[in-house]
């Protein structure tokens, strides 16, 4: 189950200056709600999944941002059609994910190097990596599968029309402890 990275593929970085902006825009809610920030509860981000750290759940945030870039600039001439259809569920899941895999990790979020990849026919190819924290050495990597919505007759015409891939809303995580010898933890979404 590899991944090939094309030499187009992406390597972003959240900004620190936007995930601070979110902290302090939660510090600012009312301290009487769930610790989520309105903003992120109207979005529907991590509806399941809450921590108590306001931190990773701004972390979090930011990441998903990212990855909606990585995932809008991606080529889907690398995986053979014109255009990427992202849904919005895809990146909410993802999000939800990324908190649930994190909660575990001695770093959290901040120790995550992350790999988005699309399936095409029978491997994966990579459209894009984050690295959540240049300062902080990985303690995990998580390699998200995503697939085609094969489903019903309407993506196949769709497809054929427009040339464009549409994504399904489920996935496979992978997780790799970069700081233990464990096996790899894989997740069917």
């Amino acid at each position: 189950m590899s991944c090939s990275t094309p030499e187009s593929a992406v390597l972003k970085r959240p900004s620190w200056g936007k995930m601070v902006q979110k902290l302090m825009d939660f510090n600012h809610a009312d301290d009487t709600k769930p610790s989520v920030s309105s903003e992120k509860r109207d979005s529907g981000y991590f509806s399941e999944i809450l921590t108590e750290d306001p931190f990773e759940e701004a972390l979090c945030a930011e990441i998903v941002d990212n990855l909606s870039e990585i995932l809008a600039e991606a080529s889907a001439r690398a995986v053979g059609w014109s255009r990427l259809i992202v849904p919005d569920q895809l990146v909410e899941h993802i999000g939800q994910e990324l908190l649930h895999l994190a909660a575990e990790e001695p770093c959290g979020l901040k120790g995550a190097l992350i790999d988005l990849c699309v399936e095409n026919g029978k491997n994966f190819q990579s459209i894009g990596q984050l690295s959540v924290d240049p300062y902080t050495v990985p303690t995990f990597h998580l390699t998200f599968l995503l697939r085609p919505d094969l489903g019903g007759l309407w993506p196949k015409v769709t497809r054929r029309l427009s040339n464009s891939l549409r994504l399904s809303t489920g996935f496979t995580a992978v997780k790799k402890k970069l700081y233990s010898s464990s096996e790899a933890y894989i997740e069917e979404l």
